[in-house]
C-alpha cells in the first residue's frame, strides 16, 4: 500500500521518474533492478502516484485536519463525486494493476502517465517536471531523517 512507503522506495520511484524524463536509458535499466525481497521500480513509482494522489485531492477539495463534521461530510461527499478524483483513482488503480509485471517499456509508460498527472492537476509545466520531483525527493529524505 502506497502510505507504507519507505523514504528509500520513494527515493527511488523519484529516481526512476527523473531518469524517464530525461530520457536516460542507462539510469531507467540500473533503476528497473532490484534484488529479491525488494518491490519492483514500476510497483514504486504506482505506489508513489497513488501517495500523491491521496494527498493532493482531499486538499484541492479544501479537506483538512479539524473540519467540522457537517464540513468534513459535505467536501467528503464532494471528493466521491469530482469527476478530477473519479479519474485519478482510476488512472491509480490501472497504473497500480500494470506495475508488478511492466515491461522496461511499460515502466517508462507508467512513470511518464504519472508526470503527465501531475502537470495535468497543478499549474505546473514542463519546466518544472525535475523541481517537482526534487522536492518529492526532499520530503523523502526528511522523512527518512525522522523515522
Amino acid at each position: 500500500m502506497a502510505d507504507a512507503m519507505t523514504p528509500d522506495g520513494i527515493l527511488r520511484a523519484c529516481g526512476y521518474l527523473e531518469a524517464v524524463w530525461r530520457e536516460d536509458d542507462t539510469a531507467m535499466a540500473a533503476l528497473l533492478q532490484y534484488e529479491p525481497g525488494e518491490q519492483p521500480t514500476p510497483v514504486l513509482v504506482a505506489d508513489l502516484g497513488d501517495l500523491i494522489m491521496q494527498a493532493m485531492l482531499p486538499a484541492q477539495l479544501g479537506i483538512h485536519d479539524g473540519m467540522p463534521a457537517d464540513e468534513l461530510a459535505a467536501a467528503t461527499k464532494r471528493l466521491n463525486t469530482d469527476p478530477t478524483a473519479q479519474v485519478s483513482i482510476v488512472l491509480s488503480e490501472t497504473l497500480k494493476a500494470l506495475a508488478p509485471t511492466a515491461t522496461p517499456e511499460q515502466a517508462a509508460i507508467i512513470a511518464r502517465s504519472l508526470i503527465g498527472y501531475l502537470i495535468a492537476i497543478s499549474e505546473a509545466t514542463e519546466d518544472h517536471v525535475l523541481p517537482l520531483i526534487g522536492g518529492l525527493r526532499e520530503a523523502a529524505l526528511q522523512r527518512g531523517s525522522t523515522a
